[in-house]
């Protein structure tokens, strides 16, 4: 599978399955869909997510994001928005 395609696949069940149930109360947090079931786990770092999920199944296919934001992780000097 290609990492295009575990995306998509990601993608396509956090919108479908998981997004209602975790973005008013985990923003920012991270979360590890695993794409061969559509469990997932949330937690404060990806480490975290991902161990956590391959505890439950370690033939997972991991799409990890941050719940609420575009991106995981952030590269360069600019100052996060203010979110207060």
């Amino acid at each position: 599978m290609t990492k295009e395609e575990v995306v998509r696949r990601g993608r396509e069940i956090y919108e479908r399955e998981i997004r209602g149930n975790v973005e008013s109360d985990h923003d920012g947090e991270f979360l590890a869909v695993d794409i061969t079931d559509g469990s997932y786990e949330v937690g404060e770092s990806d480490v975290e997510v991902s161990d956590a999920a391959l505890r439950k199944n370690p033939d997972a296919v991991l799409y990890i994001m941050r719940v609420g934001r575009l991106a995981a992780y952030r590269i360069g000097a600019e100052p996060a928005p203010n979110t207060a």
